[in-house]
């Protein structure tokens, strides 16, 4: 008996988000928190699971013929520390990592552009099924532009209260002006140069700007203070959710002063505010698979 485990990495939202030569586009920043499934042969428990992920299990297998005696003795056993509604992806991890356990299950290959575009297909998502970063068109799954790298550094992500139902603030969302397609597509070229060269700094300076233009989308109350405090306490620059709640201090330990940035912190942003504080990795995206014969 086959058993597949999968493990998908959430994101502290998006380095940057916006349009690109007329199409909608962020690049995802992935971290080190995880959804996790396990598929196995057992009792079916297919409607003991999250609408949109039942949704992604029915497509794949209508959209690859697999047969549906087969998904009626399918057990799924899912987990995930990535919270919910924050705009950390919590629902793409969830969707794509079942696209690929499936995929492993029945021999599928799908590749990470394939589950991309069943994920679209669903609801706007993150690329986090990319184990290198591109520019992704989060509504049909396209990919605009690839950068040759990734990024790996420190994190801090205050997690503001309330949540932001991604599929709805997508539908709402007007296109940017003239002068905000101007920025963005500066600041893609900032943050492909930075990737590149391995400059965490214009990466930082990428994601900040990014985050500043989205404040017309989606006002985030506390954005110009933490971009302050990661200035003054060595951070690099801040990631936030562009349709979610959290802000993301970029840094580097040994060079952040993390003690500091906490207590000008609590000055200075109520902790009423904020639900808590995490402390991750940005990461390599890609989705890890175990196949075990039992």
């Amino acid at each position: 008996m086959r058993r597949v485990k999968v493990e998908t990495p959430g994101t502290c939202g998006e380095f940057i988000q916006g349009w690109y030569e007329g199409s909608p586009c962020l690049v995802s920043s992935p971290i080190d928190r995880y959804s996790r499934i396990i598929i196995e042969e057992g009792r079916g428990n297919l409607a003991t699971l999250r609408p949109k992920t039942v949704k992604q299990v029915e497509a794949i297998f209508q959209k690859y013929q697999l047969s549906q005696k087969e998904k009626e003795h399918l057990h799924f056993t899912m987990s995930s520390d990535i919270p919910l509604e924050k705009g950390m992806a919590s629902s793409t991890a969830d969707i794509a990592g079942m696209a690929a356990g499936l995929s492993a299950y029945f021999g599928l290959e799908l590749t990470a552009a394939e589950i991309g575009r069943l994920c679209t297909g669903i609801e706007p998502s993150d690329n986090l099924m990319f184990e290198k970063l591109n520019l992704f068109n989060h509504i049909d799954g396209s990919v605009l532009k690839e950068f040759n790298g990734t990024v790996e550094a420190d994190l801090m992500i205050i997690d503001f209260k309330g949540g932001i139902d991604t599929m709805s603030f997508n539908e709402t969302q007007d296109d940017y002006g003239p002068e905000d397609l101007e920025s963005f597509a500066e600041i893609i070229i900032q943050f492909e140069n930075g990737v590149q060269s391995n400059n965490l700094q214009a990466i930082g300076e990428a994601c900040t700007k990014s985050a500043f233009l989205n404040q017309k989308r989606l006002n985030k109350n506390y954005l110009e203070c933490l971009h302050h405090l990661s200035r003054d306490f060595g951070g690099l620059g801040t990631i936030i959710g562009h349709s979610g709640t959290v802000i993301g201090i970029m840094y580097n330990e040994g060079v952040f002063q993390e003690e500091a940035f906490r207590k000008a912190l609590k000055r200075a942003v109520p902790e009423s505010s904020y639900t808590d504080i995490y402390k991750n990795h940005l990461i390599s995206g890609g989705i890890k698979i175990t196949i075990d014969e039992v």
